[in-house]
């Protein structure tokens, strides 16, 4: 089976290959070349993860075999904003159903999330955690609502500031609902939207979603040796 990826360096020592044709699925590494070798290993991980979710899906066929049509390398723009890729593949509007099975994904990543928090005791999620940007685990919570709420942004579509709540849960069960009501308003939406130097699409918009919802799931695991 055959995968088309793109790849680019998201930020300082992170690259990121991107499976084109199954969204939520990535590869992460601090190289180029190690991101791309993962991709096998991830794709596996990816069926078993549709499968654990509820979709009857057949494990990936080998020979797995990729090639890396779009290769990114992002830079600064004004105020030091690090610009991303936006890949062809961003550009095509989505249907109906795969609008849908966004959804869905979502649904899979949002079950992910609170099944690795709920096995912290309450102490440790509001622990500082040396070196974490986000300063403990509830700060990476908060995070994570925030960030999902400024994807949106880049289409006009965000929550209001007034009607984010405050605890980081709050966050995330009122920034995803709020995600629901407007994503099916976007079916066969193809604006192409530039701010500061990138580009958004409805497709970037939930690539990077899933994208980041997965990864820092996986962060806070990582942090709590869960």
């Amino acid at each position: 089976m055959q995968y088309r990826l793109g790849v680019e360096d998201i930020e300082p020592d992170h690259w990121v290959a991107w499976v084109l044709e199954l969204p939520g699925c990535f590869s992460s590494a601090t190289t180029q070349e190690e991101a791309t070798a993962q991709v096998p290993t991830r794709i596996g991980e990816y069926f078993d993860w549709l499968k654990r979710n509820g979709q009857a899906s057949p494990p990936a066929k080998e020979p797995i075999e990729m090639e890396a049509p779009e290769v990114f390398r992002s830079f600064p723009s004004q105020n030091d904003y690090t610009v991303n890729v936006f890949f062809e593949d961003d550009r095509k509007p989505l249907d109906y159903q795969e609008v849908e099975y966004h959804l869905w994904l979502l649904d899979c990543t949002r079950r992910d999330l609170p099944a690795v928090v709920r096995q912290l005791p309450r102490e440790t999620l509001n622990r500082p955690v040396a070196e974490e940007v986000q300063g403990s685990i509830e700060g990476i919570l908060s995070h994570v609502a925030g960030a999902e709420n400024w994807y949106l942004d880049r289409l006009s579509l965000a929550l209001p500031d007034e009607e984010m709540p405050v605890g980081p849960f709050a966050r995330l069960e009122r920034v995803r609902a709020y995600t629901r009501t407007r994503l099916p308003e976007l079916v066969e939406d193809g604006r192409v939207v530039e701010l500061v130097g990138e580009q958004w699409s409805v497709r970037k918009v939930l690539r990077r979603a899933l994208w980041h919802e997965r990864d820092h799931t996986n962060h806070i695991a990582q942090l709590a040796g869960v």
